[in-house]
């Protein structure tokens, strides 16, 4: 696949763009008597409390509440928010590189992911930040799952992308690391589709 036949490109964040490293923070939670809470398995009040929070349903502040009350334990929102952002393991310059330079040749390059403002905030603040250029120059528009009330894999939010994009499904290419989004964007919308099975996978698309 040449990624660069396309005029528009989607990208997910986690696994795509930013490196995730879920054992460590769940490690990080652990830390802070945390991860029996957070666990499905043990306690589905706190996996609600992570399904609001993802759909934008409850704020960061009613979630660390939330974590309090259930928990009992006396911990502060920083020590939650970061905890959870042990997961954000970082972006590779040459992936950022890549988006520059999408954009300097007029690709319209946007960004659509299943994030948290917790996770979001501390891109824009710690990784994104490169050689002067900051999150705005890499993509045209962000579309958050909290933001927008919906989440990947549901239909409505490819919709919603195209609604407020325009683009057309033969010029567009989505890029996720999740085989339900990459069919889930085919079936709503008919972009074409690229799995990022490994990390380092995408940026050999537009290495033509």
């Amino acid at each position: 696949m040449n990624g660069l036949a396309y005029k528009n490109i989607i990208f997910d964040l986690g696994n795509v763009v930013v490196k995730l490293n879920s054992d460590g923070c769940m490690e990080a939670f652990a830390e802070l008597g945390l991860a029996p809470y957070l666990d499905p398995k043990q306690h589905s009040e706190g996996f609600e409390l992570m399904r609001k929070l993802g759909l934008g349903l409850i704020s960061t502040e009613d979630f660390c509440n939330g974590v309090r009350n259930l928990s009992g334990l006396s911990i502060t929102d920083k020590q939650i928010i970061d905890a959870a952002n042990v997961m954000l393991a970082g972006i590779p310059h040459n992936k950022l590189d890549v988006l520059l330079s999408l954009r300097s040749q007029g690709k319209r390059v946007f960004l659509l992911s299943n994030t948290i403002d917790i996770h979001w905030d501390y891109c824009v603040e710690n990784l994104f930040p490169y050689n002067g250029h900051t999150v705005d120059d890499y993509f045209e528009k962000v579309f958050l799952s909290q933001r927008m009330h919906l989440d990947k894999p549901d239909h409505r939010i490819f919709e919603e992308v195209v609604r407020q994009t325009g683009i057309a499904p033969n010029d567009t290419l989505f890029i996720d690391d999740l085989e339900a989004n990459c069919n889930a964007a085919k079936e709503a919308v008919g972009w074409n589709v690229f799995q990022n099975t490994n990390f380092n996978d995408w940026p050999e698309l537009f290495n033509h």
